[in-house]
């Protein structure tokens, strides 16, 4: 078992920043201890400019993973915050969860928790425990052992930093009260034993990682410009500051930076130490590029033929299923068979490639054989056949619109419905 504080040693390259968004919570002066419980709404905050953050290289070490720049492929920079071997996992749900804490010049912080990363948001602050100190800057990480007693105390002038606890969901940090800044959903499939890693990628305009896999979960935080982020389960999203994505072990992952700017996020892991932290892999169906019809991406039910129970969009079987990139939810009607529809309206005005229709079945009847597509200016398009419900099925298009009215044609009656749609295009300027 390592020490209570893990972190890199020093050295220099470009920094990076937080994006903007909102912080829920008032921060106080921290003297005291922290404990827990409760509940939180994730949001995200604002930090400092690109060129003032310094991160550092890893040193390898027995346990440890050391990546050289490239570790995720392609041309983006790589960089080990942290990282830790745990050797007990408790058995209860786990997630990521992040509070930022803000210390005025001289101030301490006294406490224990679980294991968790520190990250260094602004200012210089020293890390105390077990009779070791370590200092650190802006953009540099350590990692704290659980239950592990410590000190956070600013130096020359004021630190805001981070802890990311390996925690209950929805637990907070009551005593001082510290908003919660983002929390992961809770993570499955962790492996025995496995080593946690806390590491910053940046992509450089037109760059990308390659497309990789990773023997455990990662948690990633988008902080700073704009990714196309492919997983092989959602498919291709955009990311912006303050958005977050969960992915699964062994899920074939890229992010590519189409933009003029660069862009990095942050990556919490608990993956197998004995296995190597990077894998090449490949999708196994094309990149369409990004889905303009889940409400990710802007994208919303603008009417609806019903709702299964009468529903709202938003209930349990609501047409915002259809668009919520999740294939385990889904929209049914109330019984429409031939006669459901779903409007859907997209973030602007579009030409459409392509769309996907996944139609839900109930084995013998709500299934969807064929339908058709009307758009806001009354063209229709179709009718498309949907040969079965054990996938998505995708037909190419030649449409321009904002609004497209996906009208059923031939089914099975009953609660017709769809698990997702999707529309692939490209903003009409």
């Amino acid at each position: 078992m390592w020490g209570p504080i893990q972190r890199k040693e020093r050295g220099e390259r470009r920094g990076f920043r937080l994006g903007a968004a909102v912080v829920v919570g008032i921060l106080v002066a921290l003297t005291l201890a922290c404990g827990g419980g409760g509940s939180s709404n994730p949001t995200a905050t604002a930090v400092r400019p690109l060129d003032q953050a310094t991160a550092v290289a890893p040193t390898a070490t027995a346990a440890q993973i050391s990546m050289g720049g490239s570790a995720l492929g392609g041309n983006a920079e790589t960089v080990v915050l942290a990282q830790l071997q745990l050797d007990d996992i408790p058995s209860v749900p786990l997630a990521w969860v992040t509070h930022r804490l803000d210390l005025a010049e001289g101030q301490s912080l006294d406490h224990s928790h679980q294991m968790a990363f520190v990250y260094a948001e602004h200012g210089k602050h020293r890390l105390e425990s077990g009779g070791g100190s370590d200092e650190l800057e802006t953009g540099q990480g350590a990692a704290v052992a659980a239950q592990v007693q410590h000190r956070h105390i600013a130096i020359d002038g004021p630190s805001s930093f981070w802890e990311t606890r390996l925690d209950r969901p929805g637990s907070q940090l009551l005593d001082p009260v510290a908003p919660t800044i983002f929390e992961s959903e809770v993570l499955e499939e962790i492996p025995d034993g496995p080593l946690a890693v806390f590491v910053l990628v940046v992509v450089p305009p037109g760059g990308e990682t390659s497309v990789h896999t990773h023997p455990g979960t990662e948690f990633i935080y988008q902080s700073e410009g704009h990714i196309h982020y492919q997983n092989e389960i959602i498919g291709t999203k955009r990311l912006v500051p303050g958005d977050a994505e969960g992915i699964p072990p062994e899920t074939a992952v890229q992010k590519r930076n189409a933009y003029e700017e660069d862009a990095a996020f942050l990556s919490w892991f608990l993956v197998d130490p004995a296995r190597p932290f990077a894998s090449p892999a490949v999708f196994s169906t094309p990149d369409r590029g990004i889905n303009l019809a889940l409400m990710d991406n802007g994208a919303s039910v603008f009417a609806v033929s019903s709702n299964f129970g009468g529903g709202a969009d938003d209930s349990a079987f609501g047409a915002a299923n259809a668009l919520d990139g999740d294939p385990a939810t889904e929209w049914s009607s109330a019984g429409d068979g031939d006669q459901a529809w779903i409007e859907v309206e997209l973030a602007e005005f579009t030409r459409i490639r392509s769309v996907g229709f996944w139609t839900r079945t109930m084995g013998n009847s709500a299934q969807v054989r064929s339908f058709q597509v009307t758009t806001d200016s009354g063209q229709v398009h179709g009718p498309f056949a949907v040969d079965d419900a054990t996938t998505i099925y995708y037909f190419d298009t030649n449409i321009e619109a904002k609004r497209l009215r996906f009208e059923v044609l031939e089914t099975s009656g009953g609660n017709t419905g769809a698990l997702e749609i999707e529309v692939y295009g490209h903003p009409v300027r």
